[in-house]
């Protein structure tokens, strides 16, 4: 019977020493805690998904490290905000706050391309409210590409939120021309007569060469051949035979 109270005593102590010695800990653990989170911030992340992001202690007026961008079915991820504002991972933190995920919904548009040359562009997937990052060129002989438009202006980087169809534009390249060359008569010409009615009269294919080029006056180019003077031309009108 003694030894038996004797040994119980013993083992009440022990268990006592071990809980003081737990209590001790948990003290410990306490007041390290306390001087670790005292100069800290936490920065909490809701992704409104399943995925869980772990909250980041920042030392004051430090950064916080920008995680791995959330996923979430039907969504694309667009950025992490601060009180509806587009949140800057450079910003020093002062004080405890909480990031939200914003979302896109994943809804797709179609971009094609028209030309009245014989390129095929393919066309664009591409994420609803975006906008096209790189373009294809056109290529058009004699003539410079001068842009794609989508209705008639001249696209650039605007969003895109429904299918769409963007045309190619050019401009014809006039070639310098000098006395002797010949050339092609491509549009409108005004015919060396007093005649009004014998201006601007088409002559599309006509092959002659040019006899003279008078500066200053409205049709400066004189074409002709061997028959006499065909008109005169403005440059537009006149196609380099090379």
């Amino acid at each position: 019977m003694y030894n038996n109270g004797r040994l119980g005593d013993i083992m009440d102590k022990k268990r006592m020493n071990i809980i003081l010695i737990f209590i001790l800990i948990f003290i410990v653990s306490i007041f390290i805690s306390s001087i670790y989170y005292n100069d800290k911030h936490s920065v909490c992340f809701e992704t409104g998904s399943e995925d869980d992001i772990l909250t980041q202690f920042v030392d004051k007026n430090g950064t916080v490290k920008e995680p791995l961008e959330p996923t979430k079915e039907g969504f694309i991820f667009k950025e992490w905000q601060l009180n509806g504002e587009t949140f800057d991972f450079e910003t020093q933190i002062d004080k405890d706050i909480i990031l939200t995920a914003e979302w896109i919904k994943e809804e797709y548009v179609t971009v094609n391309f028209s030309t009245n040359t014989n390129e095929v562009f393919e066309k664009i997937k591409l994420l609803k409210g975006d906008t096209i990052k790189e373009l294809p060129v056109s290529i058009k002989e004699e003539y410079e590409f001068l842009g794609w438009y989508l209705n008639d202006e001249l696209y650039e980087n605007q969003e895109i939120n429904s299918d769409v169809v963007l045309v190619a534009k050019y401009e014809k390249i006039i070639p310098e021309l000098k006395i002797g060359d010949e050339v092609k008569i491509i549009g409108n010409y005004a015919k060396m007569s007093t005649d009004k009615s014998a201006y601007n009269k088409r002559a599309i294919g006509w092959e002659r060469e040019i006899l003279n080029i008078i500066e200053g006056v409205e049709f400066p180019y004189v074409v002709g051949d061997t028959t006499g003077v065909t008109g005169f031309f403005k440059l537009e009108s006149l196609e380099r035979m090379d």
